[in-house]
């Protein structure tokens, strides 16, 4: 009973800061850039998480107009790149001993923009891009979009006793730049363009169908799954 004491009054008080926090941010007059005054160390890292994948999804967009392969290879290291971002904005945030009543909802939405958005883009730039091919992206990117707003909503719920998740609900959303690893194999080994991926493509009343996008199926469904839980390191 002690124990679920504690674990009460340690959500209570974190949810009393946050609600205090929101409060105070609403409530402050407007002034030029004074959003600005907000960020933390951490949010500035978050905000490069949300940079490198903007400008993955300009690479790959430059890589249709161009054909230049060199933007492909952008694209896809600029993924890793907001990985080592994401995970370090919440170390700096720890380091720094600081947060920012944004923080949270920074977090998710660069999630989206580099972990859902552009690795979805990415595949359309390497021939993913008919018919069926973009619906199944867009299934992706909005599992990953309801992925996250799941965790926002449900993190404190699933809490222990000092107010740290100890699972993930669903393969997190970071883990889709294993696709663009696997993409990054493909364009080594020449396998990328419309008649070229991996299961060649398939016709359906005049609308393409690459059997590759599957993996974009499959990730999305991962990361909405109720029954997946994975330790939270």
């Amino acid at each position: 009973m002690a124990t679920q004491r504690t674990a009460g009054n340690v959500k209570t008080a974190a949810k009393s800061a946050a609600a205090t926090a929101k409060t105070t941010l609403a409530n402050e007059k407007g002034r030029h850039f004074n959003m600005l005054r907000e960020f933390v160390l951490a949010d500035a890292v978050t905000l490069c998480n949300s940079a490198s994948g903007s400008t993955s999804i300009f690479a790959s967009l430059k890589y249709v107009t161009t054909g230049n392969p060199w933007f492909l290879y952008a694209a896809i290291l600029l993924l890793p790149a907001a990985l080592i971002f994401d995970i370090f904005d919440g170390r700096v945030a720890r380091w720094s001993n600081s947060s920012s009543p944004m923080g949270r909802e920074l977090d998710s939405l660069a999630d989206v923009i580099s972990f859902g958005v552009a690795p979805a883009v990415l595949g359309f730039a390497i021939g993913l891009q008919g018919l069926f091919d973009v619906i199944i992206l867009l299934y992706f990117v909005n599992c990953g979009v309801s992925r996250l707003a799941r965790y926002n909503v449900t993190a404190e719920t699933h809490a222990d006793a000092t107010g740290k998740v100890t699972f993930f609900e669903g393969t997190p959303i970071p883990s889709t730049v294993s696709i663009a690893i696997g993409i990054l194999y493909l364009i080594n080994s020449g396998q990328y363009g419309d008649e070229l991926l991996p299961g060649g493509k398939m016709v359906f009343g005049g609308w393409t169908f690459h059997p590759f996008v599957l993996v974009y199926a499959i990730s999305g469904s991962l990361m909405i799954s109720r029954t997946v839980r994975i330790p939270k390191p």
